[in-house]
């Protein structure tokens, strides 16, 4: 399993992370595992989740991770910051 850090960051100011980062979780399949999440300040209010997923090693770097969280609507970005083995 890898483990990776990416911060999402949605295209509101004015957002509910609580639901922002169920609905990331729901386009997870089940061999990944949303463990964390911090709510970060980006600028002029605006805010980013940054999330701590457990993966399958095989996916590699974050792409797919990144993939499947651009589905969920309302993200203004998406950025790999880090994954190493777990």
């Amino acid at each position: 399993m890898f483990v990776a850090l990416l911060d999402i960051v949605p295209e509101d100011t004015d957002i509910n992370f609580e639901e922002f980062v169920g609905k990331l979780k729901e386009v997870l399949p089940e061999t990944c595992v949303l463990e964390h999440y911090d709510i970060l300040p980006v600028a002029f209010g605006l805010k980013k989740a940054r999330v701590r997923v457990r993966y399958p090693e095989d996916w590699g770097g974050t792409d797919k991770l990144e993939e499947l969280f651009s589905q969920v609507e309302g993200i203004q970005g998406i950025e790999g910051i880090a994954f190493s083995k777990a």
